[in-house]
């Protein structure tokens, strides 16, 4: 008897290993249902022949839970959850991954039963021990505060809410990316807790940024995009801005109208908002004030285009700049077009601005030829235009012309066209913002270098090498390189244009890359390649290649901060010697030591890259190839201070993971040669990726060299 019971034990042990099997495949699959069955099959057998407290047990009811949550059966979830939660509290301890998993899990099955107090607990619990356990960064942890902050805004704790939503937006934004759907799910908590605390501009900009982003990801008519436009519609209306309000109101409704039918709650909560909205614009008292606001920027106006005022008379940016002001308050459009309104008013065709505007034309048109301005304009305006321009063609209009424009010099005092918009990274040698362009409106990074630490008291004519150094670097034109929009400098600052504002860069990218991502990682290594085959045929050196200076922009890479040296060496790409910008970890051995080096020292840097890129695609971090090194070797955590490591790492590496992404270290081996003249040039890496028999590692954009089919014809 006692032998047959164990057999007996034996075989719903196995059949609750294959039970537990068949649903996470059910699972993955997203039949829910099916996958409920088999993990319910296996939680039942195992607590009768393992316990209640078995790890495979707990497992089992923690996967139960989750199928049962999956198809909105929350109170059944909350049941099964709650003992994984608790048995794995108990076995594993509290700050265990699965421990704190069953929490978050047992959190959100409260949170949609409308238990948020008791689902505040169990997400702070989560959030406490992901943040001590995997950092504060880590996706995990960010959705523990996320779901934490959502949970504190439904019992009315909105300033609670407001610190959880913004470290959470905060998080997604490093790690993610600004466009992700989790960071604008964040912004838009956020945005909705700030309003309920009439932080109505603070929401304001939350909420946008929210419904522009998801605009562009979800499409218009997304009810995600929708709710962004309603409350940020709200925001503006708490404001008094009941012009730019309606404009996001009538959006909303008009979307729910047509997604959710004319008389669904929402859309009848819109409307409601939307009339309300209308009303105050319609209001005596709102009329009055806006015609009295209206008559005194027309007055201001007046004054720019006086009689005594010579025709030929130059206007200064401060005066554009003002002028650009006064127009935004009859109309947003005229507003972004100064310059074009000064000209068509200085030859009396005023009329005419609308029309222009409505093709497309923009003060980012200037300088213009008669040939160049849009057909709506008989050719004697064109030629009266043209002979008038001059008097807005300030020195800012070269500031994003690229290698057309000129380095600007600013004294003290003097008008600068951007609006600063945010801090984007902070760097040994300067700080990198967004800014808002006030003549094209296009968004730029600035990277500003304080003039002392880049010229540290060097004589003029170093500082006009360094100067012809940016235009050199203007003119530099490539898909996978970042482009030099402009410079200027400043009494403190050298100031440096450039486009695209990324999403994130490497780092950031590897730290968040899953299978999911695996498939666009594996075109960087020859797009990377090419770019730097690209700059080297130049005679352009990037000189610090690293995981930071490599920007990911909604899935193209791109190379950035390289070539300006600052310690103004021939660019040539000939050996040079001396200091130069370095980061430890990725620079080449001969950098390190100040001794002689060329382009080679970008491969190197590169090399160093591409395995942390091929760990990546085998499952590994960072942190796992410092903690390999400090193991083996000499025990030092960089490649060039411990290259005996090296082979041991690939060798571990190639056994995980896909086979045929282990081609990586056929190029990485020859590109971390300890010698530079033994390593690949950048061309030999492009053609032995390119070359390759395993697919997918060029985007492409870069798989085959440029050719000529002008003379190719339809047949």
């Amino acid at each position: 008897m006692k032998d047959y019971r164990m057999f007996e034990n034996l075989i719903i042990r196995r059949t609750g290993r294959h039970a537990q099997n068949r649903g996470y495949a059910l699972y993955n699959e997203k039949k829910y249902s099916e996958a409920e069955v088999q993990f319910r099959q296996a939680a039942d057998g195992r607590e009768r022949t393992l316990g209640t407290g078995h790890e495979d047990t707990l497992n089992s009811k923690h996967m139960l839970g989750c199928s049962l949550y999956s198809q909105n059966k929350y109170s059944e979830a909350e049941v099964q959850l709650r003992q994984a939660a608790d048995g794995r509290e108990r076995t594993l301890g509290t700050d265990h991954k699965d421990t704190l998993n069953s929490k978050h899990s047992l959190g959100c099955s409260l949170y949609f039963q409308n238990k948020y107090s008791e689902a505040e607990v169990q997400f702070r619990q989560a959030a406490d021990g992901r943040e001590r356990t995997l950092g504060t960064d880590h996706k995990d942890t960010l959705n523990s505060k996320h779901m934490l902050g959502c949970s504190l805004y439904f019992q009315n704790k909105s300033s609670e809410a407001e610190v959880q939503f913004r470290q959470a937006a905060d998080g997604q934004e490093r790690t993610l990316g600004t466009g992700h759907e989790d960071t604008l799910n964040s912004k838009y908590w956020l945005g909705c807790s700030l309003n309920i605390q009439n932080k109505s501009s603070e929401a304001e900009v939350q909420l946008r940024q929210a419904a522009d982003g998801r605009e562009r990801t979800l499409g218009t008519d997304h009810e995600d995009t929708l709710n962004s436009k309603y409350w940020l519609g709200c925001s503006l209306n708490i404001q008094n801005k009941y012009s730019e309000a309606e404009v996001q109101l009538r959006q909303a409704a008009d979307g729910r109208e047509r997604t959710l039918g004319t008389d669904h709650k929402d859309t009848l909560a819109t409307l409601d908002e939307l009339h309300k909205t209308k009303a105050e614009l319609n209001a005596p008292s709102f009329l009055s004030s806006n015609s009295a606001t209206w008559q005194d920027s027309a007055g201001r106006l007046e004054s720019f285009f006086s009689k005594q005022r010579d025709k030929r008379d130059i206007y200064t940016d401060s005066e554009i700049n003002e002028i650009s002001s006064l127009l935004k308050v009859s109309s947003s459009q005229w507003g972004k077009v100064p310059r074009t309104y000064i000209v068509l008013r200085t030859i009396g065709h005023l009329d005419l601005l609308q029309d222009v505007i409505d093709v497309g034309f923009s003060d980012f048109w200037f300088p213009v030829t008669e040939h160049s301005l849009p057909g709506c304009l008989s050719p004697s305006v064109c030629t009266a235009f043209v002979n008038a321009q001059q008097i807005v063609l300030t020195k800012l209009m070269d500031l994003e012309k690229s290698e057309k424009g000129q380095h600007c010099y600013f004294k003290q005092g003097e008008s600068f066209p951007f609006e600063r918009k945010g801090i984007l990274g902070t760097g040994g040698f300067g700080q990198v913002d967004k800014v808002l362009s006030r003549i094209s409106f296009k968004q730029y990074a600035r990277k500003r270098v304080p003039r002392s630490a880049a010229f540290r008291g060097r004589k003029k004519e170093d500082t006009n090498q360094f100067i012809a150094e940016i235009q050199l670097l203007k003119r530099l034109k490539h898909r996978h390189v970042v482009e030099f929009v402009g410079s200027y400098t400043d009494a403190k600052y050298i100031g440096l244009l450039m486009s695209p504002v990324a999403e994130m860069d490497l780092d950031a990218y590897l730290k968040r890359c899953t299978a999911p991502n695996y498939p666009e990682l594996r075109t960087f290594f020859g797009c990377l390649a090419t770019a730097l085959e690209f700059l080297h045929k130049q005679k352009v050196r990037h000189k610090d290649i690293k995981p930071h200076n490599i920007l990911v922009d909604r899935g193209n890479v791109l190379f950035a901060d390289f070539g300006l040296s600052l310690d103004f060496t021939d660019a040539s790409g000939s050996t040079t010697t001396g200091m130069t910008a370095k980061t430890p970890r990725y620079c080449a051995p001969e950098v390190a030591e100040y001794e002689p080096r060329n382009t080679g020292s970008d491969i190197w840097s590169l090399g160093v890259v591409f395995i942390e890129m091929a760990s990546a695609l085998k499952g590994k971090t960072m942190q796992d190839i410092d903690e390999f090194f400090r193991q083996h070797g000499s025990q030092q955590t960089y490649i060039r201070t411990n290259m005996a490591a090296l082979p041991r790492l690939i060798a571990m590496l190639e056994e995980i993971g896909q086979p045929s992404d282990n081609i990586v270290f056929s190029w990485t081996k020859q590109m971390l040669f300890t010698k530079y003249q033994s390593r690949l040039t950048a061309s030999s890496l492009v053609a032995s990726i390119t070359e390759s028999q395993s697919v997918g590692f060029c985007g492409i954009c870069c798989a085959s060299p440029e050719e000529d089919f002008s003379d190719w014809t339809d047949e």
